[in-house]
């Protein structure tokens, strides 16, 4: 069981991460859905730019979850394959380097 309760504290915290990094880059209308040990979701950047993201902890012992957020453009909330993935490091402000550099 304690590998159950990393993951869990892990997709806890990574989706406090990425709404915290969102929110201070100015990003409205964050939608986020839940999975059991994923999440995924959508929002509007500053520059009206529509984004998806995702995260994956580890489900098993043998899956160390992602290291990354997936993150690219959208053309709508509901467009889940969008354009070209790219990938922010787990971090507040990794986050916040990378939509800058990438969507803003």
């Amino acid at each position: 069981m304690p590998r159950l309760k990393e993951s869990t504290r892990a997709y806890s915290k990574q989706k406090s991460t990425i709404k915290k990094a969102l929110k201070e880059l100015g990003a409205e209308n964050i939608k986020i859905s839940n999975g059991y040990y994923y999440f995924s979701g959508f929002a509007t950047l500053p520059n009206q730019k529509i984004i998806y993201f995702s995260y994956h902890a580890a489900m098993n012992r043998y899956d160390e979850g992602n290291k990354e957020f997936l993150i690219r453009e959208a053309e709508s909330y509901k467009d889940y394959t969008g354009r070209s993935n790219t990938y922010a490091p787990l971090s507040v402000e990794g986050v916040k380097e990378h939509i800058k550099k990438r969507f803003l």
